[in-house]
C-alpha cells in the first residue's frame, strides 16, 4: 500500500478515535452526541486537512492538484484552500461551545457559514477530481471519483438540516 494512503488513513482514523472518545465519555443525550460529534468530526477533519496541506508531502500533492486542474490565480487558490478549510473546521468547534462561549443566534450564525464554506470547498475539490488533466496520485486516497468529498459535503449539509430542525 502506498504510505500517502497509509499517512491519510491514520490521520483520519485517529481524528475519528479520539472524537468518538470523547463523545462516549459525555453525558448529553443520544441525539445530541450524535450531532456534537458529527460536528467534532467535521471540524477536526477540516482542521487537520488544512493544517496537512502546509507540511509535505501534502503540500506538494496539493500543489500539483491546483497547477494541474487549470484553477485560476493558482498561489492564490491554494491559499484560499488551506485557509477556508482551516476556518471552517474552526468555526465547527467553536460551535459546540454554543451556551458556553457563544450564544445560539451565533452559533447558528456560525453554523450556517461554515457549511456554505464547506459546500464551496467541496464543490471545488469535486471539481479538481473530475479534472481529467489530475492524475489520481494526488488525489485524497488516490481516488478519482470524489467519494470522500462528496461524503464530506453531504455530511455537513446533513448538519445543518438537523441543528435547523431542532
Amino acid at each position: 500500500m502506498n504510505k500517502q494512503i497509509l499517512l491519510e488513513a491514520a490521520m483520519i482514523g485517529t481524528m475519528f478515535l479520539i472524537t468518538a472518545g470523547y463523545f462516549i465519555r459525555s453525558k448529553d443525550s443520544a441525539g445530541n452526541k450524535a450531532k456534537n460529534f458529527i460536528t467534532a468530526l467535521l471540524g477536526g477533519f477540516m482542521v487537520m486537512a488544512g493544517t496537512a496541506k502546509f507540511f509535505l508531502p501534502f503540500a506538494d500533492i496539493f500543489s500539483a492538484q491546483i497547477e494541474s486542474s487549470g484553477l485560476p490565480f493558482p498561489v492564490l487558490s491554494k491559499l484560499a484552500g488551506q485557509m477556508g478549510e482551516i476556518f471552517a473546521g474552526l468555526l465547527y468547534l467553536l460551535i459546540l461551545t454554543e451556551g458556553k462561549l457563544i450564544s445560539s443566534k451565533l452559533a447558528s450564525v456560525a453554523l450556517n457559514v461554515t457549511t456554505m464554506l464547506t459546500v464551496v470547498i467541496m464543490s471545488v475539490a469535486v471539481y479538481v477530481h473530475l479534472s481529467p488533466n489530475v492524475p489520481a496520485e494526488v488525489l485524497p486516497l488516490q481516488s478519482k471519483p470524489p467519494v470522500l468529498t462528496v461524503i464530506v459535503m453531504l455530511v455537513s449539509l446533513g448538519l445543518w438540516f438537523s441543528k435547523k430542525k431542532a
